[in-house]
């Protein structure tokens, strides 16, 4: 019987978009791709990981590519513009679990160095649902990541639970498809009504009538 949630945060219940932040400086929607798929990657893993802050850990790849070292300060100084804060049709689904005595976790892949999210301004409550998860795995203070079997095995040892016992949901079907190999019920979130028909339908959320 499933009788926990653990949820996914960027995307699914904090809104998330580089590609903003970044169309105003490369401009050409080609080209913004292909740096997402290249030096982008390359900054995520080089801060991801380290205990560093984001200048230092990024100062090697300054380095290594100073034709993009003003688009790699974009990363190092002005990270948190990439949140559009919180989604909430989806905190309202936490909550309504949470009503109804549904314990709720988070598994991120986030860097450590920004978590937990800074507020947007004027908005300093923004992320206080945050305060209903009783326990969150953040993948850069554990030097572990979705997708792979490490960082899910190590996550249900912290939260106390068998993979039987949860739902795991995630914007990514990678993410979701470990979930579901390691026994989880993975959901692939698209929307918040969507994945209320789904909690319901396992008997986790209440049906409205």
């Amino acid at each position: 019987m499933r009788t926990a949630v653990i949820f996914d945060m960027g995307n699914v219940l904090i809104d998330w978009d580089p590609d903003k932040v970044y169309q105003r400086h490369i401009t050409n929607d080609k080209e913004r791709a292909r740096f997402f798929v290249g030096t982008f990657r390359r900054m995520h893993y080089a801060a991801h990981d380290s205990d560093l802050s984001f200048t230092e850990a990024l100062r090697p790849l300054k380095e290594a590519e100073p034709e993009v070292a003003h688009l790699i300060e974009v990363f190092e100084h002005r990270w948190h513009e990439f949140l559009q804060g919180p989604l909430s049709g989806t905190v309202k689904v936490v909550e309504d679990l949470v009503a109804g005595g549904v314990p709720v976790y988070g598994l991120t892949n986030w860097p450590q160095q920004t978590w937990p999210p800074r507020p947007p301004e004027g908005a300093p409550e923004a992320y206080d649902f945050l305060k209903h998860f009783l326990d969150i795995v953040v993948s850069g203070r554990v030097r572990m990541h979705k997708p792979n079997d490490d960082i899910y095995d190590h996550a249900l040892k912290q939260f106390g639970l068998l993979p039987a016992q949860a739902v795991f949901v995630d914007d990514l079907s990678e993410n979701v498809e470990t979930a579901d190999r390691l026994g989880l019920h993975g959901i692939q979130f698209t929307d918040a009504k969507a994945l209320r028909e789904e909690l319901e339908g396992l008997g986790l959320l209440h049906r409205h009538r």
